[in-house]
C-alpha cells in the first residue's frame, strides 16, 4: 500500500493521508501512542494501537515525481 507525497508536504498532512489509504483498518490505531522518526536511511512512522502494540510501519522513499513515495507495511 502506497501514499504519494509533495517534497514539503507537513507531518500531519501526511498523517491524514495515511490513516484516510488505511480507510476502516485505522479505527485501531492511537496517534498517541504512534510517531515518526528519523532513520539513516530517511524518515519512518510506526502505527500502534492505545496499547502500544505495534500495528504497522510506514517508510519514505524518492519517487519519480520529485516527492516521497510512502509504503504502509501492516503487520497481521
Amino acid at each position: 500500500m502506497h501514499i504519494d507525497t509533495e517534497k514539503n508536504a507537513d507531518l500531519d498532512k501526511i498523517w491524514n493521508m495515511i490513516l484516510e489509504r488505511l480507510g476502516k483498518e485505522s479505527k485501531d490505531i492511537c496517534p498517541n501512542s504512534s510517531s515518526f522518526y528519523k532513520t539513516q536511511d530517511g524518515m519512518e512512522c510506526s502505527l500502534r494501537k492505545s496499547n502500544g502494540d505495534l500495528l504497522g510501519i510506514c517508510y519514505r522513499e524518492n519517487n519519480r515525481n520529485n516527492g516521497y513515495r510512502w509504503t504502509i507495511q501492516k503487520y497481521a
